[in-house]
């Protein structure tokens, strides 16, 4: 069996991070002042983000083969169109699971996420994103097939509540920064998804285990 391939469609991931190291490859989806988008191979995460969201999935499967797609600028933004073709990046990059830790309002551009959804479904990907309860709505948690995850602080690190098959409940930390005070980290729906995903993962995995 190959190695499990997980696609995040983030902010980037520090492929050198005590969290992170092992298999990453990856790419960059971003728009010039002209609105043209462009492709490169520079995944750095200058943020952060993507690399704690990376850090959590890491911690559960060392062996998985990371594909980071950075589709946030280094202020922290992104288009729709980014998050689209970011999406549909991950699927052509054979991706098993897609993890999207981010949120995009309906409204202009939503056609294109829940197109870029819809296809890599089609492929064979399972997307999990993260849902806020605020914001009722939102792609990708809200699109049919997509696993939408909430964070829900009375859980446990490493449990996870399913609500029904698309809907899970997950804590919402990061991984253990040792020393550092644990408020000074990212938290919140994002891991939760990042936590979530691995509970699928583990259930695909256990599936497709041969029978002892």
């Amino acid at each position: 069996m190959r190695p499990l391939r997980i696609g995040i469609v983030d902010t980037g991931v520090n492929a050198w991070h005590s969290h992170v190291r092992g298999t990453v490859d990856g790419c960059r989806i971003y728009a010039t002042a002209d609105g043209v988008v462009h492709e490169d191979d520079d995944f750095r995460d200058v943020i952060g983000h993507g690399t704690a969201v990376a850090g959590v999935i890491r911690s559960a499967f060392p062996d998985a083969a990371i594909y980071a797609v950075r589709v946030f600028g280094d202020e922290g933004t992104t288009w729709p169109s980014l998050v689209a073709r970011g999406i549909l990046r991950a699927a052509g990059a054979d991706c098993d699971f897609v993890n999207l830790s981010l949120a995009v309002p309906p409204g202009p551009g939503a056609q294109a996420v829940a197109a870029a959804c819809s296809a890599a479904l089609d492929a064979g990907c399972v997307i999990v994103a993260s849902a806020h309860p605020d914001r009722p709505g939102w792609l990708p948690a809200s699109l049919p097939g997509v696993h939408a995850v909430t964070a829900d602080v009375s859980l446990a690190a490493e449990d996870v509540r399913e609500c029904d098959d698309l809907h899970l409940k997950a804590c919402g930390a990061p991984r253990d920064l040792g020393s550092w005070p644990g408020a000074s980290n990212l938290n919140g729906h994002s891991f939760a998804c990042a936590r979530a995903l691995v509970h699928l993962a583990r259930r695909r995995l256990e599936t497709l285990s041969p029978s002892a």
